[in-house]
């Protein structure tokens, strides 16, 4: 099965998220293979929330903790950014299951971009 790169959020007990196959994405220049995919714009107009049952109309995707998992084509290894609030084994286990991570090598990051204020 082919690693994932994607974002995600993890709200109400919820990995939301929505993840692409890395083989079908370009590395960068770097190697790096990371997702077009724009929290913004997933959450607040394709309320991707609503995939997932939960219903968060008017909310701000900056509002619950997030992140973002990229694929580094040099190392074979997957990147997931976080905020620091997720750094939660059980919540790392689901971010693993659905970004297909189980049995990859992976590196963690917190990450002030995905810091948030809100609490989980």
């Amino acid at each position: 099965m082919n690693s994932k790169v994607g974002i995600f959020w993890f709200v109400e007990n919820t990995l939301v998220y929505k993840a692409q196959n890395a083989i079908d994405l370009k590395a960068d220049q770097l190697g790096f293979i990371d997702s077009p995919l724009q929290h913004q714009v997933e959450w607040e107009e394709n309320n991707i929330y609503q995939l997932f049952g939960l219903t968060l109309f008017n909310s701000d995707y900056y509002n619950f903790p997030r992140g973002r998992v990229i694929f580094n084509t040099k190392l074979n290894t997957s990147y997931v950014y976080l905020d620091k609030k997720l750094f939660k084994k059980y919540i790392v286990k689901k971010i693993k299951a659905n970004f297909y991570l189980l049995d990859r090598k992976v590196k963690f990051f917190t990450d002030p971009h995905y810091h948030c204020f809100g609490s989980i």
